[in-house]
């Protein structure tokens, strides 16, 4: 909970901050229940990268929530704060994660073995990115 409670502190309230934080929750339409969220990570002084994660309730998944939130997030970080590149980190054991990176229109870039400590053990991190200017909206 301390670690919890030290993370919401070090982030801003305010979006679009360099080297900060925003959660978005995912809500469904209909019932209004938070179903999941995206993390949303602006990179760097420069402001220009951005670090997306996701999170989704399982009994949602496979439904299109998911890309629909992100399409939605990147179309908005794109268009209207005019970043630059954006990425995602993805474990390579979700293959739902990256078919959904790969679905959106996000490319591979690179698997890292045993780049992040995770729950008490070294593990594989794959990266997904795309560029504004290879960004096709539907």
């Amino acid at each position: 909970m301390e670690e919890v409670e030290s993370f919401i502190q070090r982030n801003t309230t305010e979006f679009n901050q360099p080297e900060s934080w925003y959660q978005l929750l995912i809500t469904d339409q209909e019932t209004k229940a938070v179903i999941g969220d995206i993390g949303i990570h602006f990179i760097g002084d420069e402001n220009v990268q951005v670090e997306l994660g996701i999170t989704l309730n399982t009994s949602f998944q496979g439904k299109g929530y998911a890309s629909e939130a992100l399409k939605g997030t990147i179309d908005f970080l794109f268009n209207d704060l005019q970043k630059h590149r954006i990425t995602a980190s993805v474990d390579p054991d979700n293959t739902a994660s990256l078919q959904l990176m790969q679905r959106i229109g996000l490319r591979k870039e690179g698997h890292f073995v045993k780049s992040l400590f995770w729950k008490n053990k070294w593990v594989d991190d794959i990266i997904y990115a795309v560029l504004r200017e290879e960004w096709v909206t539907e």
